[in-house]
């Protein structure tokens, strides 16, 4: 009888047994290869098993990572959208363990409009108060380094971002639950940007002296309060800076709890633009990041764009745009500025080491633009002031209203010459751009059914994930009120394993997707 059970055991358990184990070499081998044509042809023979979709969420969850070569400070590049390959750093803490799941804290750097990329990366990063943080709490800490061609929130940048958490998700073990973005200055701007326009990967942002507008005022994508609802934010401002002070913050942040956004603000007195507060700040930002794991199959999503690359919030995503009547209910949480600050107008090229300040990048409609300045000029005299430092070109600054004559001396092509104009008067102007119509959707579901309030929505696509619905059951979608979709939906292998391909997500593992034109 024992050797009759034996001899079942091998004909019909080790078979199973054995494909099991095939099924994950072939997965583990899909999700290494960096070859197009190699790529198709695994994940064909995946398809050819057929597994089922609790099958390959199992074997996605439980994805083994080989012990990094490397610790501390890692250097490495990313060939960016631009056809351009960029460096980026990261950090493995000591305490790392393959085995086990890992925070992921990316920092956006400021002054990212420079004309190059930060020198010396790596001593970049030694000096980023966040290490101790990676060490003693175990993060993996993320650099990406941005330039003016490529921000953080033009395409090429931020591609460049969610392109480098994909490398980082397939060489280590990150909590895709418990991935964050902080950033000082232009990186603050630029978490505000993500968590207005790419927030499906985080949990949380954590925007340091920065803007929410700039993203929208600079980098011209129309950016919404509304979508601040779908994450949570920490933010700081303080008092004295030159640049954000909380006076002029302090109203964009009550609009935006208006709106609706998860939103906690916070001010320190006494500090200029500075990250001097790092010591005191740093725990408590871990303590509110280790508060707000990401919720990954959030109950509500309210979501607005004017454009496809930003049409995606978790399981929603908007694909069409149809300009029509606007609802009654509708509010457009935006509001007027006005333009008081005193700047010439260049970013300075921190790469020059001679006497004076180079400048980079010019400013459109600023005072070095309209006085006729160039990308290469050495500044040398702000007045009759000679100029050693930016610190003698921000006391000129402070004797100055907007409207007030200026006057600085460059060197160009080994010549002195005088620029003459005017600090441009006070300028009115919105906070986000509002140039295109622009979609939105607030969208909720329970009990396998999903209810949208829409406002110029003309196409639309839902991700079902196992856990948002019974897959014995009809998914039902409401659009204001009427019946748009009465289905079963039924797992796709091949959607659900190129979907992961694209965002190495294993918390995100959708089953299929519903689309609906409206």
């Amino acid at each position: 009888m024992k050797k009759f059970l034996c001899v079942l055991w091998l004909l019909f358990i080790l078979p199973v047994l054995t494909n099991g184990a095939n099924l994950q070499t072939r997965l583990n081998q899909l999700l290494d290869t960096d070859n197009e044509k190699e790529e198709a042809k695994l994940l064909e023979a995946i398809l050819k098993e057929k597994p089922s979709a609790d099958t390959l969420i199992r074997l996605l969850k439980n994805i083994t990572f080989a012990d990094p070569k490397k610790r501390g400070i890692v250097l490495s590049e990313n060939l960016c959208i631009d056809g351009i390959k960029r460096p980026f750093c990261f950090y493995v803490p000591e305490a790392y363990n393959p085995s086990e799941k890992t925070p992921l804290l990316i920092y956006l750097h400021g002054g990212v409009g420079r004309k190059e990329l930060i020198e010396k990366p790596e001593d970049y990063v030694k000096e980023s108060p966040f290490l101790s943080l990676a060490e003693t709490e175990c993060y993996i800490l993320l650099f990406p380094l941005g330039q003016g061609s490529a921000t953080w929130w033009d395409s090429v940048g931020a591609a460049n971002i969610n392109s480098q958490i994909r490398t980082i998700k397939r060489k280590y073990n990150i909590d895709d639950n418990r991935v964050y973005m902080t950033g000082f200055s232009d990186g603050g701007s630029g978490s505000f940007f993500f968590a207005m326009c790419h927030p499906t990967d985080f949990a949380a942002f954590l925007p340091l002296n920065g803007h929410p507008g700039v993203g929208s005022i600079n980098g011209g994508v129309h950016t919404y309060f509304i979508n601040l609802f779908n994450s949570p934010l920490s933010v700081i401002n303080t008092d004295m800076d030159q640049l954000y002070p909380d006076k002029k913050m302090r109203p964009m942040m009550d609009l935006a709890i208006k709106a609706g956004a998860n939103l906690l603000y916070r001010i320190y007195t006494g500090i200029e633009h500075t990250f001097e507060y790092a010591p005191k700040e740093i725990p408590i930002m871990h303590k509110f990041m280790e508060e707000h794991p990401r919720i990954s199959t959030p109950i509500n999503i309210k979501w607005e764009t004017a454009e496809k690359r930003y049409r995606r919030c978790m399981w929603l995503s908007i694909d069409d745009v149809k300009a029509g009547d606007i609802p009654d209910w509708y509010i457009d949480h935006n509001m007027e500025l006005i333009d008081e600050r005193i700047v010439f107008g260049f970013y300075p090229d921190d790469t020059y080491e001679g006497e004076g300040i180079k400048m980079g990048k010019v400013i459109d409609s600023t005072f070095c633009a309209l006085a006729g300045a160039k990308e290469g000029d050495i500044v040398i005299k702000a007045g009759i002031d000679s100029v050693e430092s930016m610190d003698v070109l921000n006391d000129y600054k402070a004797k100055k209203k907007r409207g007030d004559p200026a006057k600085i001396t460059v060197l160009r092509d080994a010549k002195e010459i005088e620029l003459k104009g005017h600090f441009p008067l006070p300028k009115k102007y919105n906070l986000f751009r509002r140039e295109k119509p622009s979609a939105r959707a607030e969208a909720s579901f329970c009990g396998n059914k999903f209810d949208i309030k829409e406002s110029q929505l003309g196409a639309f696509v839902i991700y079902i994930h196992p856990d948002m619905v019974q897959l014995d059951q009809n998914v039902v979608i409401n659009v204001n009120g009427e019946k748009v979709f009465d289905e079963k939906v039924v797992p796709d292998i091949e959607f659900m394993l190129r979907n992961f391909l694209r965002n190495r997500d294993r918390e995100l593992l959708y089953i299929n997707k519903v689309s609906i034109k409206l």
